[in-house]
């Protein structure tokens, strides 16, 4: 009984820094998503450097540990600042950890949006060009819908984790859901700790279920509206 009374008491106060691990989360992912394109453009180019520099970014970011990155992130950036004559004294450490998260998954989100990419059909873009769309159009009609059927899982399991990673980001005082239950169990001197990472865990746990029941609708009917176009497109040949 003494543990639903400390999940209880405890849960309230945990609540209380959704918001903080939300708000990493949301503007990471939108900066990644963006990064990401931007990686995927210079992968795509036929200039060596370009891909040569967006290859090496891609692969040092997905080969060396999110802790590692934000800890680099949280020292070089007030160092760089220091150099230039600015101070970051008022810096909120939360923008150190979006850097390093929008950094880490925009290399993850150009390898998803690069193999999302090359699975639309060459032969529905040779079609398309024939039919006269300029490029916008083309990507638009042809490739988002359809490279956003195949990429959004990936996207999501990938939202997913980073999500999960946000904890990392006590490492450099960010009060977020793992942050604020490790200061509980400190100020508790242990006492309840056990009660509080369980009940993160199912915070956590809970929060991706959700976001993978969005994303399966969502996918179903990009699906559903990619084989709807391509039938159009067999009936009208």
């Amino acid at each position: 009984m003494a543990s639903f009374e400390i999940i209880r008491e405890y849960f309230p106060v945990i609540m209380k820094a959704l918001p903080t691990t939300f708000y990493m989360l949301f503007v990471s992912v939108v900066t990644a998503l963006f990064l990401g394109l931007l990686l995927l453009c210079m992968r795509l180019k036929k200039n060596i450097f370009l891909n040569a520099v967006s290859g090496v970014y891609v692969s040092f970011m997905r080969g060396t540990p999110m802790m590692v990155q934000l800890l680099i992130i949280f020292i070089f950036v007030p160092m760089l600042f220091r150099e230039l004559g600015m101070s970051t004294g008022g810096v909120d450490n939360t923008l150190y950890a979006i850097i390093a998260f929008s950094m880490n998954m925009g290399a993850f989100f150009c390898e998803i949006f690069r193999s999302a990419y090359l699975s639309v059909d060459k032969g529905q873009i040779e079609a398309a060009k024939s039919l006269g769309m300029n490029g916008f159009q083309l990507f638009r009609r042809v490739l988002l819908p359809q490279a956003a059927a195949s990429g959004l899982p990936n996207v999501t399991n990938m939202t997913i984790e980073l999500m999960k990673n946000t904890s990392v980001a006590m490492a450099i005082g960010v009060y977020d859901v793992m942050g604020r239950g490790v200061q509980l169990a400190k100020n508790n001197y242990g006492v309840g700790q056990k009660e509080v990472f369980i009940e993160i865990a199912v915070i956590y746990w809970v929060i991706g279920l959700i976001f993978l029941f969005i994303s399966n609708i969502f996918t179903e009917k990009l699906n559903k509206g990619n084989a709807n176009f391509r039938r159009r497109s067999i009936f009208r040949s």
